[in-house]
Parts: structure tokens; C-alpha cells; sequence
């Protein structure tokens, strides 16, 4: 049996790349003004003519910015599920959530929330908000779900 995959932040990333580029560029926008600040009021660096290195900082700061802005601003989050287990996570400070396909009972995917219902009675809620239509009918099919 193949495994589902879905990785929740390159989708993230994907659809906001842009939000996520300007709040980045927002970033290294305040970095290179303290460090404009810093260079004027205690190292006189900046009367003595030498903007170029100032200029190439601040780029740099820029496309360090970038790149951060776009990894590291969202969390780690996914959905898994192979033959033996799903495993699902959201969020920074959520914990991984392992269930055990032996464990489930049923399973039911509406309104982009998929409904675990376990055989010790419990009922898992699981939040597909960031699935689009088609990764929803991939799941849906991977998982044997009636439309």
C-alpha cells in the first residue's frame, strides 16, 4: 500500500508566498534601519564615506530576510498515512497526533474536516482547511470514501 503525503506548509507557502516575502522584506526592513541607527550613534561609521558597505549589508540582511521569511515563518505541518498509522500535525506548539489504522473505526471527511471515529468511542477531529478540492478527492479515494 503507497503512502498519502500531504506536506501543510509548502501549500501554506505556496499560496502565500507573497504575504510571506512582504513580511520578510518588512523584517530586514526594521534589521537595516537598527543597523543604521547602531552604525551612526556608536561606530561614526557611515560620515566617513562608506555607504557601499552599508548598501551590501543591508542587502544582504534583505536576502537573508527572504529566505527566512519564507521557511522558517510557518511551522512544520503535515498529514501522513501509510499502511500501519496517520499522523498528523498543525501548529507550533500542537503536539503529533499517531493513531493507528488497526484503532479506527470509521473515518468521514465533511466540510474540510475528516472525523475519526475510534473503537474505544473516542471521536478525533482533524482540520483539512488548507486541502483544496483536489487533495481532498485524493484522500478521499486513498482512503476508500464514498463521495
Amino acid at each position: 500500500m503507497l503512502q498519502f503525503e500531504f506536506d501543510i506548509r509548502d501549500h501554506k507557502i505556496n499560496n502565500n508566498e507573497t504575504k510571506a516575502k512582504q513580511l520578510a522584506l518588512a523584517i530586514a526592513f526594521l534589521v537595516s534601519a537598527v543597523l543604521l541607527y547602531i552604525f551612526n550613534r556608536y561606530f561614526n561609521f557611515l560620515p566617513h564615506g562608506n555607504y557601499l558597505i552599508f548598501v551590501l549589508a543591508t542587502l544582504a540582511v534583505y536576502f537573508i530576510g527572504l529566505l527566512l521569511g519564507c521557511k522558517i515563518l510557518y511551522p512544520k505541518e503535515y498529514l501522513i498515512i501509510n499502511s500501519r498509522k496517520l499522523k498528523y500535525k498543525t501548529g507550533w506548539k500542537s503536539k503529533e497526533i499517531k493513531v493507528y489504522l488497526k484503532d479506527i473505526n470509521d473515518i468521514k471527511i465533511e466540510n474540510h474536516k475528516m472525523s475519526l471515529n475510534l473503537k474505544n468511542k473516542e471521536v478525533l477531529t482533524l482540520d483539512l482547511a488548507h486541502f483544496n478540492d483536489h487533495s481532498i478527492t485524493v484522500l478521499k479515494n486513498y482512503l476508500n470514501i464514498p463521495e
